[in-house]
Formats: C-alpha cells, structure tokens, sequence
C-alpha cells in the first residue's frame, strides 16, 4: 500500500481546512454557496462516497469546508488507487475494486458550540475494512474551530487524570459486557486511552441548548481487536466540569441524552 492510502495520511487530509481555518482566527466567515450533501464517484478501479446529515447545513462554513477537503481526499484515493490496482495486474494479481467512504455526523452543540464527526472507511484489498474517526468542534459566534485542549481550564496542562480513570474503566465496562467476560486493557494486551490523545465531540444534554458531556470515539484496534467493533464512550459533563474552560463553563450542564444506537451494530 502507498503512503498516499495509508489511513493515518488520511487524517491530516481531512484536517487541512480546519488548519487553515486557524490561520484566519476572528476573520469573519465569507458567504458560502450551497454545499452539496453527497459526493459519490465510481470508477473501474475504485468507488467512493461522501455523505452529510441534513443538519450540516445549519452550519455552512463547516460544512463547505468539510466537503471540499473530504471531495478531495476521494479524488485523490481514486487516482491512487487507479496506479495501485495497474501494478499489481501487470504483476499477474486480480485485486477488488477498492473502496473509501467518508460520513459525517452532527454531534452536540450548544448556544456556544458546535461538534461534529466523521466515519472514514477504507478497503484495499485485505482481509478487512479499515475505519478511522475525525471530530471537529467549532465556536457559532466566531465560526472559528476549537482545539480540543482549550475546552479546559489549563489547556493541554490540565489535569484530566479523572477523566482518563473514568474513561478506562467505561471502556473495559463495554469490551466485558461485548466479550460477556471480565476484560481489562492491560490483561487484553490494550492500554488506557488518555482523553486528550482521543477523538471526542460534544454530547447532547437533558437541559435544552447544553451540553451533556463529551462522545470519545475508537476505532477498530484503538482500545480493543478488530473483532470488538468501534467503541463510542460517554463521559458526563459531570466528570469533567471542574476542569471545564470558564470561558464554555455555562454551556455544560444536565446529564448526556439516552443512547439510541450501538456502534458495534
């Protein structure tokens, strides 16, 4: 597989607007056209996909960006993929069509805040799919993103080892209740995640315009075998309030809305 496919290349491609962004801190956001809400393009070698929810539209100067980057990313995996699929024919193998997918998903968001995700899926002729997660989360009023360290008081000098105790013990909650086993990351071969090393976005809360807590998501082999699935972990506000930026302090309160559905399917 080139560098090109390779998925942790793919991360960085997705963040590129977002960087950019930065660049242009407190710059008022321009007009944005219409973006569309799908982009899908299939080919001998290859076909990919490019999905938004209806709600990504309420917020037009993510969205544009998101889709530019995401539009991007896909041509370029089919150019690739083209090169790729060539030299392995002439070499006398008969590889897939390979595959790429990019859904996004609204989060939570608040008076303040606005969080969203994106699935990648990425097959290239192995036993199996590969997925990898990006979250983003942007301020309404600025329309500038947020790094994720400056949701805390201290920034990414915050003491979140609460936080981190939390989020392991969920996640060995879930692998035991998946595997109906006891099953602890350090038995399993699987270290504790620290939050600031996660992808996390916002929770919706039980007190309307807040925010509940925070989503962390893993994808397949973060935290667990491939077997096990994505795991999405919940953390309450109230797990992390004391360590909350005063400066998005008033947007977390309540308890996280009930989960409606299981990311392992």
């Amino acid at each position: 597989m080139t560098t090109v496919l390779r998925l942790s290349a793919v991360a960085l491609c997705l963040l590129a607007a977002a960087c950019s962004k930065k660049e242009e801190k407190d710059k008022p956001a321009a007009p944005v056209a219409d973006t569309p809400l799908i982009f899908e393009q299939k080919t001998a070698d290859a076909e990919v996909n490019l999905t938004f929810p209806e709600a990504m539209k309420t917020f037009p100067y993510v969205h544009a960006q998101a889709y530019t980057a995401g539009k991007e990313n896909l041509e370029i995996f089919i150019a690739q993929s083209a090169r790729d699929r060539a030299a392995l024919i002439a070499e006398g193998s008969n590889p897939p069509p390979y595959l790429r997918t990019i859904k996004w998903t609204v989060s939570g968001q608040s008076d303040r805040l606005f969080s969203a995700y994106s699935e990648l899926t990425n097959y290239t002729d192995g036993a199996h799919s590969n997925m990898i997660y990006h979250a983003e989360l942007w301020d309404k009023k600025t329309t500038n993103p947020v790094g994720h360290q400056h949701l805390f008081v201290n920034g990414s000098g915050t003491d979140l080892s609460s936080a981190d105790t939390f989020l392991c013990h969920q996640i060995e909650a879930e692998r035991s209740h998946r595997n109906e086993n006891p099953t602890t990351q350090a038995e399993g071969g699987f270290t504790c995640p620290k939050l600031f090393d996660s992808h996390f976005v916002l929770l919706p809360s039980t007190v309307k315009g807040k925010i509940g807590g925070l989503l962390v998501l893993f994808a397949p082999y973060d935290v667990g075998p491939y077997a096990e699935g994505p795991y999405q972990i919940r953390i309450p506000q109230a797990v992390i309030r004391a360590v909350i930026n005063p400066a998005y302090a008033a947007d977390f309160a309540g308890d996280p809305v009930a989960v409606t559905t299981d990311p392992a399917g």
